[in-house]
């Protein structure tokens, strides 16, 4: 009798451990579920997190796009209003100028003779030159195959004046390192950029103009050298006459176009 009331007890006793090894794993099955589905919404969330972060990014960079381009669009605005002003400007001194060669055309002469004669000191082409270039308005065209500095700089004050006015420079010349190297010219290309302007190289230059406004020009065998300006013979002609002055910028635009 007494070894059956041990034996139902060692069976109640493997009951109740039986029961709770099944609870615990019951538990553990559940907990390891839970923690997948954590594991599965922590990634879920993970990936959110990195999209979110992600599109901000790119509303971020968007918004920066947008910047750039609204200031960009607005130093374009800037550019074609000061364009427009420039053209109404050019357009205006042109007509003005055509007023006036109609209302002018018998009162003052189309053309004079320049000269350089050192022996009698008479430098008319550099005067009259001086005076063209101050008579300036909107565009002065130098053609010329060599420059020196020294007499560059004998006209550099109307240039500046006329550059502070807006108006455009351009200057054709051989621009050749041998001639800056035997001294026949010198590289101008810092004063002019100074000045707003543009230096169009042409290898085989020979022509001597000075252009103002489209409206007058001197043709001459002078250089803006001392030897041009001072020391030799030269002889050239100033004119306004509208027929000459056309074929002289379509050749200056012929320059232009072959460099």
């Amino acid at each position: 009798m007494e070894s059956y009331q041990i034996w139902l007890a060692f069976m109640a006793l493997a009951i109740v451990s039986l029961s709770i090894i099944q609870l615990q794993i019951s538990r553990n099955r559940r907990l390891k579920i839970d923690r997948h589905q954590m594991q599965i919404e922590a990634q879920r969330l993970h990936d959110d997190l990195r999209d979110r972060t992600e599109s901000l990014d790119r509303l971020q960079h968007d918004f920066a796009q947008l910047l750039k381009w609204r200031d960009r669009a607005m130093e374009l605005e800037k550019e074609l209003r000061a364009a427009k002003q420039r053209e109404r400007y050019f357009s205006a001194q042109r007509l003005q100028f055509l007023e006036d060669c109609i209302s002018s055309q018998k009162i003052s002469p189309n053309s004079s003779f320049l000269v350089t004669v050192p022996s009698r000191g008479v430098h008319t082409f550099e005067d009259s030159l001086l005076h063209m270039l101050e008579r300036a308005e909107f565009e002065i065209i130098i053609v010329s195959p060599w420059i020196k500095m020294q007499t560059w700089n004998r006209i550099k004050a109307p240039l500046h004046k006329f550059s502070r006015r807006g108006g455009r420079l351009k200057v054709f010349m051989r621009d050749c390192e041998i001639d800056y190297s035997n001294g026949m010219s010198d590289d101008i290309r810092e004063e002019v950029a100074i000045l707003g302007g543009e230096i169009i190289p042409v290898g085989k230059l020979h022509a001597k103009i000075y252009l103002v406004d489209r409206r007058e020009a001197i043709i001459t065998s002078a250089n803006l050298t001392k030897g041009g300006v001072d020391d030799n013979y030269e002889a050239g002609i100033w004119l306004k006459d509208p027929a000459i002055i056309k074929e002289i910028c379509a050749f200056v635009d012929d320059l232009r176009a072959s460099n």
